[in-house]
């Protein structure tokens, strides 16, 4: 038994609370996996009209809400079943469409957005729901995507609409339109902060709001009625965590270490909390390493590259090597760990324990032979 006092963070200082992870980033992912099945499982099983499955991001999130706008809008669809999944989370996209065949889904449209799929063990089961329970299945997203499993998923009856120039949102608002004027800049909005064009400052905000909800339908209500204009009580909790994630941020940069890897400058940091992409952005774009890793003590990593491509273009590649994935200057993946005690080790170094593993993917990407210096 563990007290509860051994696991409060009320009295730690700066240095512990940055360290170390909060205990709920500790449940087993057979727990985390348990809990979301059985949830969209008791949503499949009440009536339902349509299924959307998206990203958990704001790229994800308001992806969802066009989709929920369009259905209401031209199929007077009331019941959609929203389900947002994380890329390398316990609760992944099969287990999605395992869910929705033993579930007994039949006829019913299926969206999917802002993903690309990685596993073509789940091709068979989409063409299951697609042709035998006559669900219609259209996917939208803007990653890149091996040609073969497009081929794949149109062979079984799924359409596949790929724009890598668009965010999943943006190109929904084209696919589906004309929507309204508030959707139209809601969607403009996403691909703002999504592609890291970064032009209108509601973008950021936004990005922050879709990391504080509880669930999907709380940013899609309140960006149904307000589009990315967030009301006041959502700009007040933005404002707190931007307030915290900043101070997080500014330590993380000033705690880079930059190896040389292949003629690249890789810059390699350790937080806990803040916003990765921002941390990446700021080492690579205004900082001009070629190459930004991000570790957080609960395990994720994210890589980045500058978004203009002409230095480095291959995080996705770096990421792959890890069992991860992502967009050639944004992607993401899981601490190579294999027991408790070298998670433990991520923890006490601040990442250092694994920092070999993560130059020797670098290395693979680059081509570059010997040690990094």
């Amino acid at each position: 038994m563990i007290d509860d006092a051994l696991l409060s963070r009320e009295t730690l200082d700066y240095d512990e609370w940055v360290q170390t992870p909060q205990p709920e980033h500790l449940v087993p992912d057979s727990i985390e996996r348990k809990r979301a099945r059985e949830q969209f499982r008791s949503r499949l099983n009440a009536p339902t009209d349509a299924v959307v499955i998206s990203h958990t991001d704001a790229d994800g999130l308001s992806s969802a809400a066009l989709l929920t706008n369009h259905l209401e809008r031209t199929l007077d669809t009331i019941d959609v079943a929203v389900k947002t999944i994380d890329y390398n989370g316990p609760y992944r996209f099969e287990h999605v469409v395992e869910d929705l065949l033993e579930t007994g889904v039949h006829s019913t449209p299926i969206f999917i957005s802002d993903f690309a799929l990685d596993n073509e063990s789940v091709v068979d089961d989409l063409g299951t729901l697609a042709n035998a329970r006559d669900c219609s299945i259209i996917w939208y997203d803007h990653h890149q995507w091996d040609e073969g499993l497009v081929a794949d998923l149109e062979a079984a009856g799924i359409s596949v609409v790929i724009d890598e120039d668009e965010c999943a949102a943006s190109l929904i608002e084209r696919e589906l339109g004309p929507f309204d004027d508030l959707y139209k800049d809601l969607a403009e909005c996403t691909k703002d902060i999504d592609l890291w064009i970064k032009d209108d400052p509601r973008s950021e905000r936004l990005n922050v709001f879709a990391s504080l909800v509880d669930g999907p339908w709380e940013y899609i209500d309140v960006v149904l009625e307000h589009g990315a204009n967030l009301p006041d009580d959502v700009q007040e909790r933005i404002d707190e965590r931007l307030e915290r994630d900043r101070e997080l941020e500014q330590a993380a940069i000033e705690n880079r270490v930059v190896y040389g890897v292949g003629g690249y400058d890789v810059a390699i940091t350790y937080v806990r909390g803040g916003r990765s992409n921002q941390i990446g952005n700021d080492l690579v774009e205004e900082m001009d390493h070629d190459i930004a890793i991000i570790q957080k003590p609960h395990g994720g990593m994210g890589i980045y590259s500058h978004s203009d491509r002409e230095t480095f273009a291959k995080c996705h590649e770096i990421a792959d090597q890890l069992g991860g994935g992502g967009h050639p200057t944004a992607a993401g993946c899981e601490v190579p760990v294999e027991t408790f005690r070298d998670l433990a080790d991520f923890w006490k170094t601040c990442g250092v324990s694994v920092r070999e593993d993560l130059l020797e993917a670098v290395i693979a990407v680059v081509n570059e032979d010997g040690d990094p210096e």
